[in-house]
């Protein structure tokens, strides 16, 4: 405040001083900072609540930090005198994210990680290093980052990224009313974005770092990537470092030490996976709820040591289950999140893809985990493999005008995916080659792998005790390497019967209450109090259902996964 009393002495002086004195003023106001309506919501979850342990779940999407300094340090960033307006976009998962408005008209996206986002200064390090690799050396059109810090004993007082606003609008916002063939162009541009991200692979498995964010960076005079051409480049600007993907944190992972990587080689990526998931399964206080099926007398309920068998198993086939083409094994940089909301397209020629956004997690993994056609093209129903043609609908005229309509709309999806597939044998075929593996058991073994904490551990024995009829299929040399007896087949196949009907009890739910079903363990906070007291009738009818005693109750209301 030295500042305005200074100021104000000076005044007395004369007119002569009126210009001095609107020129410290002006420095005090940016001294001080902007003068910006800040409310509590700013900094909490406000998108819904949690049916389940809410307190908790709240309390891991809270993040404080001070609005006017990193309004401030934005403003700076992009050459404005001061911010005067900051407005929350709706919550996500795992981040804040604003919209700052300058005194001149220009405006900036900032965002601020929750407790949730992943490993502190890694997750926001990695983002930040992707998205300037993906734009400058894969070419792939992302917002530009003006200004970060991953270190959150800064001013600010949290991790940030500033960045600026896209340009366009969200693919959202036109998509449902383009037409086939102006939803064929987009999606081609997709297809050129991945073909661009097939044709560089990384001389690692984990995730992308400035160097200078690694503490163990190894980057001299090393390859950090093979361009499309196969030379070796070296840049040390970038470095390989700690997988930052989501399944190394969600479902209680980021309490438990592991192997993060990164790593050299494809046999250890996939060990490393294994031992993930050991020790998640034996040092967790207790597992997670299963979020597709209901656990509880009369249905399945896993053990530590079924799951930890399931997993030993799966190391002991890694070698038996990589594919003979190795050229689809190869380490990738890949957005696997694109749907409608996170492609920008512009307004005025709305096929054209001007950003894609939403790179924080984004890792290096084999091309046959990346693989994925455009969320954008998913849809229900039967889906298109390899160079399936979709058949029209037949009889339309003897069809509802509802039914009608579905066949129709299905077949217009499956034929925009049969195109899709088309474009991508004929001009990426190492990506038709990784997608084609994916329709495999051995590849169907390492998918299940990567999530056996949370469920599936019962199917998966299952299967790996099916190997031994077809094993000349993963091998001729080696002899089928397990043992299971009649009576553990005959478990497993009990196992499986109650998984499914506890899967089937959880779709009965879904279906039941419709809009108030919690996704995620969300419902919208008008919703709330009706949604509880429709969990709390489900719960009645499946207790009902499936106790035959006092004590299966007492399991089940302790073992219920939408308990307050």
């Amino acid at each position: 405040m030295s500042l305005i009393v200074t100021a104000l002495c000076w005044s007395k002086n004369g007119s002569r001083n009126l210009t001095r004195l609107s020129t410290q003023l002006r420095q005090v106001s940016r001294v001080l900072g902007p003068d910006l309506e800040i409310k509590e919501d700013l900094f909490n979850f406000t998108r819904g609540r949690f049916v389940c342990n809410e307190q908790y779940e709240t309390s891991q999407r809270h993040v404080r930090f001070n609005v006017n300094e990193l309004a401030r340090r934005a403003a700076h960033a992009i050459g404005a005198s001061k911010c005067i307006k900051i407005a929350k976009y709706p919550d996500g998962m795992y981040n804040k994210s604003m919209l700052l408005t300058m005194d001149d008209g220009s405006q900036v996206v900032t965002k601020v990680p929750n407790p949730t986002a992943g490993l502190p200064h890694y997750t926001t390090a990695s983002e930040v290093a992707t998205m300037d690799f993906v734009k400058n050396v894969i070419k792939t059109p992302v917002p530009k980052v003006l200004a970060w810090c991953s270190n959150a004993q800064n001013p600010v007082g949290a991790e940030y990224i500033i960045m600026e606003k896209v340009p366009g609008i969200e693919l959202e916002c036109v998509w449902p009313n383009m037409e086939i063939k102006d939803r064929l162009t987009v999606v081609k541009c997709i297809a050129q974005f991945q073909q661009a991200w097939t044709s560089i692979s990384f001389t690692r498995y984990g995730s992308l770092y400035y160097s200078k964010d690694l503490e163990d960076a190894h980057v001299d005079g090393q390859a950090l990537y093979f361009d499309a051409k196969g030379n070796h480049i070296v840049d040390e600007k970038f470095a390989i470092g700690p997988s930052t993907s989501r399944e190394n944190f969600d479902h209680g992972r980021a309490t438990i030490e592991f192997d993060r990587g990164p790593w050299r080689f494809l046999e250890a990526y996939h060990a490393a996976i294994a031992h993930r998931e050991i020790a998640c399964v034996s040092q967790m206080f207790q597992l997670p709820k299963s979020p597709i099926s209901l656990r509880g007398p009369g249905t399945y309920v896993p053990t530590r040591a079924k799951k930890l068998k399931a997993l030993h198993c799966y190391l002991d086939l890694i070698k038996f289950l990589l594919p003979a083409d190795r050229t689809i094994s190869t380490p990738h940089l890949w957005h696997n999140d694109l749907h409608v909301a996170n492609i920008f397209v512009d307004p005025s020629e709305p096929t054209k893809v001007v950003s894609l956004i939403d790179w924080q997690s984004t890792h290096i993994s084999p091309l046959y985990f990346q693989a994925r056609q455009p969320q954008i093209i998913d849809h229900d129903g039967p889906s298109m493999v390899g160079l399936e043609r979709p058949q029209p609908p037949e009889n339309l005229d003897e069809l509802d005008p509802i039914a009608r309509k579905h066949a129709q709309s299905l077949y217009l999806h499956q034929a925009l995916v049969s195109l899709y597939n088309t474009l991508t044998h004929r001009r990426n075929p190492r990506l038709f080659a990784a997608l084609q593996f994916q329709h495999t058991e051995k590849y169907l073994l390492l998918l299940l792998a990567r999530n056996l904490l949370i469920d599936g551990e019962a199917s998966y024995l299952l299967q790996i005790a099916e190997l031994e009829s077809c094993w000349q299929d993963f091998s001729t040399e080696k002899p089928y390497p397990f043992f299971f007896s009649r009576e553990e087949r005959e478990q497993l196949l009990s196992d499986i019967e109650g998984f499914n009907r506890g899967t089937q009890a959880m779709q009965s739910i879904k279906h039941a209450l419709g809009d108030l079903f919690p996704e995620k363990g969300v419902v919208r906070p008008d919703q709330y109090d009706e949604a509880i007291n429709a969990l709390e009738q489900m719960k009645e009818q499946i207790i009902e259902i499936f106790a035959t005693s006092e004590g299966d109750k007492e399991v089940w209301e302790e073992m219920w996964p939408f308990g307050r």
